[in-house]
């Protein structure tokens, strides 16, 4: 049987609560070409098959729109905790835009920020607060506003990809400079990420005035699984892995807790092995939870110190440096070493992944039978 949307809201409250001690939470995305027990579901925002180049998805509202409802009509066919939303993401250039950064939109990937003030750290003075409908986010506002119109409302809407305040100001700067400013210019770093963080506060309250004003449900990340509105934000945090414990706790964390602070809390999405930093992860306040790739970081590190404590929010990743053979061997993995089924999310997905040519067939009913869901 199938979950409806009202009872995924149910059960992903308590999983944000940490009530949920009968079964992890779960979702299931796209698993790998070939499956029994379903068909495979096609993502909107990463998928280079189909009709479709990605540019030319993600610059057209109405194919963008189109696509994403297929993607939610298939992810309704499946088992578990779904709650079928849209989600005006054009990738990372969201916020670099409106500081300036000239935007290039490949053909079948996400579009890129051109750093600004690569190698000019001290041209940081020259920046200021941009108006939040610079750049592109004049565009998500617009899409936001059409996804509504030509839904009557009908789903709910995402967060766009709004990045983090760290993860916003290496855009900008360029990842390079940005670290090495760290120690040359440590003013003007934080002068940029105080303007950043300003800019992703001020957004986040227009996005979400704009959905609840149209009185839709907003739901205040673009990741998954699905967070209740009024709990928190969801953000990305992906250049932590590249600098030190005591770096982060200097030039981001203030950030980070300005967010939380604002909106009730905070979630964090990263890419890579972030394990160094588990003891700068105690200085955010209010932290709800982690989306993280489990083949990225050592998985088992990360249950022992965090399972139960707070959303564990994983998935496959980009499977390269920990290789997990099947999706079955990934949630069985995951199914024996948690310690309790409180805050777990599991995202049965290899979308934004790599996983091989020689990934097996997926049985649903056998990943279905390893989550204890019948």
């Amino acid at each position: 049987m199938v979950n409806t949307a009202e009872e995924s809201r149910n059960f992903l409250t308590r999983l944000w609560n940490l009530e949920n001690d009968e079964r992890p939470a779960f979702m299931i995305g796209y698993v790998g070409p070939e499956v029994i027990g379903g068909e495979p579901v096609v993502s909107a925002l990463f998928s280079t098959s189909g009709r479709d180049t990605v540019r030319d998805r993600l610059r057209d509202p109405a194919k963008y729109l189109r696509a994403q409802i297929e993607e939610i009509e298939s992810q309704l066919q499946l088992k578990g905790d779904f709650v079928p939303s849209l989600c005006p993401s054009l990738g990372v250039i969201a916020i670099a835009s409106a500081f300036g950064c000239q935007v290039e939109w490949w053909e079948n990937d996400f579009p890129a920020a051109h750093p600004l003030l690569e190698n000019q750290p001290e041209k940081v003075s020259d920046l200021h607060k941009p108006d939040i409908q610079e750049g592109e986010l004049s565009r998500i506002l617009r899409y936001t506003s059409y996804f509504i119109e030509e839904t009557n409302g009908r789903y709910p809407v995402r967060l766009t990809d709004i990045q983090g305040p760290l993860d916003n100001a290496s855009l900008i700067m360029g990842h390079n400079t940005l670290m090495s400013a760290m120690l040359s210019h440590p003013q003007e770093v934080h002068r940029l990420m105080r303007m950043v963080t300003d800019l992703m506060i001020d957004f986040i309250k227009e996005q979400r005035n704009l959905v609840v004003n149209s009185r839709i449900e907003f739901v205040p990340s673009m990741f998954q699984p699905w967070l209740p509105d009024g709990s928190g934000v969801a953000v990305s945090n992906d250049d932590w892995v590249m600098i030190s414990p005591e770096m982060h706790d200097e030039f981001q964390v203030p950030y980070l807790n300005q967010i939380s602070e604002e909106f009730g809390g905070i979630f964090i999405h990263s890419c890579g092995n972030w394990r160094h930093q588990f003891s700068s992860l105690k200085n955010i306040h209010l932290l709800r939870g982690i989306e993280f790739g489990a083949s990225e970081v050592p998985f088992k590190e990360v249950f022992e110190h965090w399972n139960g404590k707070i959303v564990l929010a994983c998935r496959i990743g980009f499977n390269i440096d920990f290789r997990f053979p099947s999706m079955a061997d990934y949630v069985r993995r995951i199914m024996q070493i948690r310690k309790t089924n409180r805050g777990l999310f599991i995202n049965v997905d290899v979308t934004n992944g790599v996983t091989g040519e020689d990934w097996p067939v997926t049985d649903l009913k056998e990943i279905y039978q390893l989550l204890n869901y019948s």
